[in-house]
């Protein structure tokens, strides 16, 4: 007994809630996937450049270009939420925006953009992109997971 909870009856319960819990668990994997996570260190840059620039309508547009040494290369710009166009998924984070065109969305949907210092380079980055199989050294460029199945289409 497990404070007056037989350990019979713990375990039913545990069945019970156990398919809720996967269902739960799966929808937010699904939904995850359909987003771009944003670090707190990225949302801080923007915010940043956004200040200096004294401009508040300052947004991240994240694309992917074919090309670079691994087949697609990431691109990062800074542009005024003026350029927005009807295709383009929104994502905000502490006020900072980064926006990505619809093509480039399904080559980096589930993925992080952070923004990161070292001593060689400070830079946005995306990172864990469950869409690439390989990168590059430097990480901006990356190798689509099962390209031959899904050529790029021109």
């Amino acid at each position: 007994m497990i404070r007056g909870i037989t350990v019979r009856k713990l375990f039913s319960v545990q069945r019970v809630y156990s398919p809720l819990m996967r269902s739960f668990a799966e929808s937010v994997s699904h939904n995850l996937d359909e987003m771009l996570i944003i670090t707190k260190s990225c949302a801080k840059r923007i915010n940043e450049l956004r200040k200096k620039s004294n401009n508040d309508g300052l947004i991240l547009r994240l694309a992917v270009d074919g090309g670079g040494c691994s087949g697609f290369q990431y691109a990062f710009s800074m542009e005024s939420d003026d350029t927005l166009s009807s295709d383009d998924k929104v994502f905000t984070k502490d006020g900072a925006t980064v926006v990505v065109d619809e093509s480039s969305f399904e080559l980096v949907k589930g993925s992080t953009v952070d923004y990161e210092q070292e001593l060689i380079k400070n830079a946005f980055a995306v990172v864990n992109n469950p869409q690439s199989e390989s990168a590059c050294g430097c990480g901006s460029s990356f190798a689509l997971k099962a390209f031959s199945a899904n050529p790029a289409i021109d």
